[in-house]
């Protein structure tokens, strides 16, 4: 139970950052055009990656160190 709590608080938190990034993102779009379209998508992509890479270290770091623990005893 408490691995699922940790993981759904991990992505939970993590669509929240990426949800308020593209809000801040969209926010600056240009007026219309081919140039919006490719703004949004940009935006999505990098709101989506940033915290998704994010979250990919922090747990990449636990496993290293719960490895580490394990080779130490």
């Amino acid at each position: 139970m408490r691995k699922f709590l940790k993981s759904f608080f991990s992505v939970a938190v993590t669509l929240y950052f990426s949800a308020t990034m593209f809000y801040c993102f969209v926010a600056g779009a240009p007026a219309g055009g081919n140039g919006k379209v490719i703004y949004l998508v940009s935006a999505a992509g990098l709101a989506v990656l940033m915290p998704g890479f994010t979250c990919g270290c922090l747990y990449y770091i636990r496993y290293l160190r719960k490895k580490l623990d394990e080779q130490g005893k």
